[in-house]
Parts: structure tokens; C-alpha cells; sequence
């Protein structure tokens, strides 16, 4: 029986037990223990059920587990311990800011590595505000740079994008008044002490699993990609085909943890990402080859050479991404020598025997069933080439395919500035979205200080809290966040008319205020966490000096205000998210496919010209981010075309633009150019009608894509003698011509599909 069957049939047994025990219980002959057992029941109900409860949220009650343990640990040893009432403050807020408002991925040992790398960054975050609080308009525009460039830092990875709101209120936090830059050693000493207790909080107080790293990941898609390759004829392999797709899923960018992600603009996470679109590649291009030709096949012997040299290729890679731990020597790890050497014959000699055949294959049926094992390998090659580059090997730009690998020759800093100046432009949603908050937080700022509101540092930490990407989203986030502020408020209120000045109830009864307000906050709601945050911050500040319950309502007007300020940002400052971005950036992304499928066949034709790889990247960076974001935007039901459909056309025309260039032989004939140059002309001029369509949101657009013209190719392009002097030559060219046509098919069929769905 399956664990779902036993499971099902547990809960059936306990329902008929249930009804069988209430049965029993009701009626004249009730005992007078009825109620007392039924009172058991409820209890061990309540206590399994919260039990389980607890288990699925594991990762929100560790987290507020580990924050209220370190806070409270900073808060005591500095309030109570030193005496050090600054220091305490800013012990406390530190942990509460990378803990609790931040969103750190990853793994307890991971999440405690991104606070300490986070160290020198907070240090001068706080020198910087505690300096410029001199004047309100230094402050002012501290904010304005400052917060600008925390928000906009989230470019280069996860890690820091979920670091940065945390981030932004270590800067926050000094930034008002009193100007006092001798408490400077407190400050600085408080985030200290705080970000190293949250480190070791991260690290060993329920401390969220590890993960299964990239690099296992990769290379266990690799050891799928090896078995689907011993396959070499009959029926389909039906459990390797099941592995290989599991296997590929687990590499899909939505499938991997965020923190674990290869996002980052290092040589070695750029070898990463280029290893998982090779090995999903091949994945696909072996699912195809054994699903795709009935269910009986015999591989002719050089398909069988080429399955077994991708087979020793992909395990090769797939043991050096297990092992190894240092960069590799030279003559080390998996090499490509053997499998290249048995492509290139191959390759040749397909495309021969394919050209005498495009008269009966005018839609390309024969060609792409006899290209699968050849684009496989290629893509095996590039795996062992990435997992190479990924260890440490950048000579990897001297193989004959290390033209592919393009980036290998940049420096860091080239590599890092790419990455910055990527998004620079009003069309990124991560642009737009630092811009928002950068704005937010300056008016805020500038209106704190103008009206010198008492804490005017709760005003700019609504402001950061509340501010969404929509405007819709942005005003139902302060409509939930003032209900659970004001009834926070009235229980604060109380809390301090009752309890009043005596400091040891505050002390009691802050770590279970704190346990509660960041457990109930991520599992109920927005309301809840600034309700609870409200009851965290007077038990906190009742502790530090004397207050009144007038606390409380002061809490409530900044709140307010704050929340003014980031719906009328939300409001002034692209209203509509990613809404309207996503299709601009996805026709931007059409126009580089075009542009890109110009630039690489002039390439191929001429063997002139640079590569343009930047402008289609950044594209496809662009488009991806606004889908993103636009997918994790509530709104109501649209019909959308099929934007990853999109996105895959662009990743094909990179893969082409990567290859195609460096292959060797050369279109001479000049016939064969002009209708190489025609036919891809034609399909950059559907993708840019199909730029232009989205550019004015039309409802269909104009036209369809044409297949290839294959009769006008055969009608130029010259037979190939099987026995002359030259015959090796002109094959290679062929292999080159065959494998541009069918780059030029797979962007056509990718166009064909996105005008089916729209």
C-alpha cells in the first residue's frame, strides 16, 4: 500500500472511530466520565493538531525563536548587564532587522554567513546615518543615495536582495535626531553584538535544513543525461526517462532555493547557470530522441558512439561536480577531447546524407530527427567545458567550443559592473522598485523631520514595511496594517497604564510579546505583525526610558503618516507594477531575438563582426525580472500570451549566437549566403511585428510565421560528390548551413507557438 493509500485509510479509520466512540457516549446510558473523556479528546485533538501545525511551519517558529532568544540575549546584557542604554537599543534593533523584517534565504549556516559578510556594509550604514542626522536635508539626501543603492544592490543575488530592507534600517535607525556622534562607539558596538548573536542564533537554535547545493543538483541531472545515454535502441527506458525529467525539474529556477541559486556575477556562478541550460538541454534533446520514434528503434552505430561518449562525458562531469573541492590542475578533471573528435565526423557526414534528402523534407521532420543526437552532444561538451570553467579551469577558451564560453576572458570587475549597470534603466522593475522606495523613504524622512514628529523613525519603518509595487497592493497593505496598529495600540496602551514604571514586568514579558508578534505576523497577516510589532516596540521603549500610554497613540499617528507617504509614492511612482513593464520588456526581448538573429548570421555568412551577446542578455534579464514580479503581483484574472514560451525563444537565439560563430567551415557559395541571409531576415521581421504588436497591445497579431523555405535552399545549394578532393571541406560547410537551419526552425517554431496562444 502507498504512503497516500495508508494515510487515507488511517484517516478513515479515525473518522469511523470518532462517530463509532460518539455513538457509544450519546444516549440514556451516558456514563458520568462522558464529558471528562470527551475533554481528553479535545485536549490530545488540539495538542496533535497544533503539533502538526508547528512541523509545517517550522521555518516561521524557528525564525521567531531564534530572533526573540538573540534580541532579548542583546537587550539584557546591555540594558541591564552594562547599562548601556544605546547600545541596547541598537543591539536589539539589529536582530530584529536582519531577522525579522529582512528575508535572508537559505540555510541556518547559510543565513549566518550572509549576516557576518553583512558586517562591514552595517557598520558604515550607521556611521553614515549618525553623521548625516546633523541637519534634516543631509539626512534627507543620505536617504534618498543610501536607499537607493540597499534597494538596488538586490541585482547581484538573492541573498543580498532579501538582506536589503534590514539593511536599509541600519541606516534608518541613526539617522535622526539627537545628533550624537559620541555615542558612535555604542552604536556600532550594539550592531556588533547583535548581528553576532543572530549569526550564532542562524546557526545552532533550530536552524532551518540544509539544502541540496547546485552543484548537486547539476550533477545529478548529469547522471540522468549518463543513463538516458546507455540507452541505444529498443523500447523507451521508461524509469530513466523518469529519473531525467525529475532531474530536470529540480534545475529549473523555480524549483531551486533561492539561496542556492547561481545568480551572482562571478566567473564561476556564470559557469553554473551555463552547465544547467546545457545539461537541461541535453535532458531534452535524449527525451526526445528515445520517445520520438515509436516504440521500437535501432540506432545506427555512429548515433550508438555518440550516446556512449556523451554517456563517459556526462559522468565525468558529474563525478568532478561531487569531488571536487579545489581548482583544478592541468591535464584534471573530465574532458571533452574524446567526444568532440567523435562529433565532428558525425556531424559532417549527417549533413551529406541530409541534404539528399530535404527534397522530400520540406518541413524538417527528417532534419530534426537527425540533429537530436548531434545538438545532444554539443550540449554535452559545453557541460564538461562549464564544469570545467566552475572549477577554477579557464583555459577551457581554448578548446575548439570555447568560444561559447565568452565571459571566461572578462575580470571580476568587468564581470561585477555588467551585472550593476544592467538594470539601470527606467524600463528594470528593479530599477523602478528602487526608485520607489528611495522616494519613499526621503519624503518620509524630510516630513519626519519638518514636523519633528517624537519618533519619527516609525514613520520611515511603515514607509519601508508598506510600500508594494502596486498601488491596489500598496493601499490594502496599510488598510490591514492600520487595523492591527490600532488595536496593537489600544493593548499597548493599556499594558503601559497598567504595568506603568515597574521594569522587571516589561523585562518578564518581553520575550514571549516578541515570540508571539513574529510567529503570528508571518502566519496570519499583515495586521497581526504590525499589531504585535506595536506590543514588541512599547514593552521595548517602556524598558529604555520612562513613558505613558501616550505611547501608544504616538506609535499610531507615525504609522499613519508613514503609510500616507508609500500609498502617495505607490501612487506617483509607476502605479501599476509590472503590469504594463512586462509586455514592453517582453517586446524590447523580441527586438534583441531579432536583432541577435541578424548579428549571428552575418557572423556565420562573413565570419565577421563582434558579438552581441550583451544587448539580448540584458534583455532577457529585464523580461524575466518584470515576469517575476508581475507573476507575484495580486491582481484580477488577465489573459496573458505565454511569456516563458517567449523567454525560451530568447535563451535559443543565445544558444545559437553562442555556437553558431565559432563552428568550423564557411558558407561559399553565394547562393547559399543570400538565402541563409533571406530566410533569417524574414524571421528577425516576425519577431519585430511581434515587438511591435505588444509595443500597441493590438489583440492578434498581424500575420503568421512562415516555415522555412526549404525548396528555395535545395534550388541554390549545390550537391555534394561523396568521392572529391574537396569533399570534406564542403561537407563541414553543410554541417554549418544545417545547423544554422535549424537554429533559424527552432525560432520559428517558438514563434508559431506564441502566435497559437495569443
Amino acid at each position: 500500500m502507498s504512503r497516500g493509500a495508508e494515510r487515507d485509510a488511517l484517516a478513515n479509520s479515525g473518522e469511523v472511530s470518532s462517530q463509532q466512540v460518539g455513538s457509544a457516549g450519546s444516549g440514556p446510558r451516558r456514563s458520568a466520565s462522558g464529558p471528562v473523556r470527551a475533554g481528553v479528546r479535545r485536549v490530545r485533538y488540539l495538542l496533535e493538531h497544533g503539533r502538526h501545525g508547528v512541523q509545517a511551519h517550522h521555518t516561521v517558529v524557528g525564525n521567531a525563536v531564534r530572533v526573540t532568544v538573540a534580541s532579548c540575549a542583546a537587550f539584557y546584557v546591555c540594558r541591564y548587564g552594562l547599562g548601556l542604554t544605546v547600545m541596547s537599543v541598537y543591539a536589539t534593533f539589529t536582530v530584529v532587522s536582519l531577522g525579522a523584517l529582512a528575508r535572508i534565504p537559505g540555510s541556518g549556516r547559510q543565513r549566518a554567513t550572509t549576516v557576518l559578510t553583512a558586517l562591514p556594509a552595517g557598520l558604515v550604514l550607521i556611521t553614515l546615518g549618525t553623521l548625516l542626522a546633523v541637519q534634516t536635508w543631509a539626512a534627507v539626501v543620505g536617504m534618498l543615495v543610501i536607499g537607493f543603492m540597499v534597494a538596488y544592490a538586490g541585482t547581484t543575488g538573492p541573498r543580498i536582495a532579501g538582506a536589503a530592507p534590514g539593511m536599509q534600517l541600519l541606516y534608518i535607525l541613526p539617522c535622526f535626531p539627537p545628533y550624537a556622534p559620541d555615542t558612535l562607539g555604542q552604536r556600532l558596538s550594539g550592531f556588533l553584538l547583535g548581528a553576532v548573536l543572530l549569526a550564532l542564533g542562524e546557526r545552532f537554535v533550530m536552524p532551518d535544513p540544509e539544502t541540496p547545493s547546485f552543484r548537486r543538483l547539476l550533477a545529478n541531472a548529469a547522471d540522468a543525461a549518463a543513463r538516458l545515454a546507455d540507452h541505444h535502441g529498443g523500447p523507451p527506458p521508461v524509469q530513466a526517462l523518469a529519473e531525467a525529467r525529475t532531474a530536470e525539474e529540480a534545475l529549473h529556477p523555480s524549483g531551486v532555493p533561492p539561496a542556492d541559486r547561481p545568480a551572482s556575477p562571478s566567473v564561476a556562478h556564470k559557469a553554473m547557470a551555463h552547465g544547467a541550460e546545457a545539461v537541461r538541454t541535453l535532458l531534452a534533446r535524449l527525451d526526445a530522441l528515445h520517445t520520438g520514434a515509436g516504440p521500437q528503434r535501432e540506432y545506427q552505430p555512429e548515433t550508438v558512439a555518440l550516446l556512449e561518449g556523451i554517456s563517459v562525458s556526462a559522468r565525468e562531469a558529474a563525478g568532478a561536480l561531487r569531488q571536487r573541492t579545489r581548482r583544478l590542475r592541468p591535464g584534471e578533471g573530465p574532458s571533452a577531447t574524446t567526444l568532440q573528435e567523435e562529433l565532428a565526423p558525425v556531424r559532417a557526414h549527417r549533413a551529406v546524407d541530409t541534404l539528399e534528402r530535404l527534397s522530400t523534407d520540406d518541413r524538417l521532420v527528417y532534419l530534426r530527427r537527425r540533429s537530436q543526437v548531434v545538438q545532444a552532444a554539443d550540449c554535452a561538451v559545453v557541460l564538461v567545458l562549464a564544469t570545467r570553467l566552475m572549477l577554477g579551469d579557464r583555459s577551457v577558451e581554448r578548446n575548439p567550443a570555447g568560444h561559447t564560453f565568452a565571459y571566461a576572458r572578462a575580470g571580476a570587475l568587468e564581470l561585477w559592473w555588467q551585472r550593476l549597470t544592467m538594470h539601470l534603466t527606467p524600463r528594470s522593475v528593479i530599477f523602478q522598485n528602487a526608485c520607489r522606495f528611495a522616494l519613499g523613504l526621503a519624503a518620509a524622512r524630510a516630513i519626519a523631520g519638518l514636523l519633528d514628529l517624537q519618533h519619527g523613525f516609525w514613520v520611515l519603518l511603515a514607509t519601508l514595511t508598506l510600500t508594494r509595487t502596486t498601488s491596489l497592493e500598496t493601499w490594502s497593505a496599510v488598510r490591514q496594517a492600520l487595523t492591527g496598529t490600532l488595536v496593537g495600540a489600544v493593548l499597548a496602551g493599556g499594558m503601559l497604564a497598567l504595568v506603568n514604571d515597574r521594569d522587571t514586568v516589561y523585562a518578564v514579558v518581553l520575550p514571549v510579546v516578541m515570540l508571539v508578534a513574529f510567529t503570528a505576523g508571518p502566519l496570519r497577516g499583515l495586521a497581526w505583525a504590525q499589531g504585535g510589532f506595536t506590543l514588541v516596540v512599547a514593552t521595548l521603549f517602556a524598558q529604555v526610558s520612562p513613558v505613558t500610554w501616550q505611547l501608544a497613540p504616538v506609535r499610531l499617528v507615525d504609522v499613519l503618516v508613514g503609510s500616507l507617504i508609500g500609498l502617495a509614492c505607490g501612487l506617483v511612482a509607476w502605479p501599476r507594477g509590472a503590469s504594463g513593464e512586462v509586455r514592453r520588456s517582453m517586446a524590447a526581448l523580441c527586438s534583441a531575438i531579432a536583432d541577435t538573429i541578424g548579428h549571428t548570421t552575418t557572423r556565420v555568412v562573413e565570419r565577421s563582426g563582434s558579438t552581441e551577446l550583451f544587448a539580448l542578455n540584458r534583455a532577457l534579464v529585464l523580461a524575466r525580472e518584470s515576469l517575476a514580479q508581475y507573476q507575484s503581483e495580486p491582481r484580477q484574472d488577465e489573459v496573458q500570451p505565454d511569456w516563458p514560451a517567449l523567454l525560451v525563444a530568447g535563451k535559443d537565439a543565445r544558444r545559437g549566437e553562442r555556437l553558431l560563430p565559432g563552428r568550423p567551415g564557411r558558407i561559399t557559395s553565394p547562393e547559399v549566403g543570400a538565402w541563409l541571409r533571406h530566410a533569417a531576415d524574414r524571421t528577425a521581421a516576425d519577431y519585430r511585428s511581434l515587438a511591435q504588436h505588444l509595443c500597441t497591445d493590438g489583440s492578434t497579431p498581424r500575420g503568421s510565421p512562415q516555415p522555412l523555405d526549404i525548396r528555395a535552399l535545395l534550388a541554390v545549394a549545390p550537391a555534394i560528390p561523396h568521392h572529391s578532393p574537396d569533399t570534406e571541406t564542403r561537407a563541414v560547410s553543410a554541417a554549418l548551413l544545417l545547423d544554422s537551419v535549424i537554429w533559424l526552425d527552432a525560432l520559428t517554431a517558438d514563434l508559431t507557438h506564441l502566435h497559437q496562444e495569443m
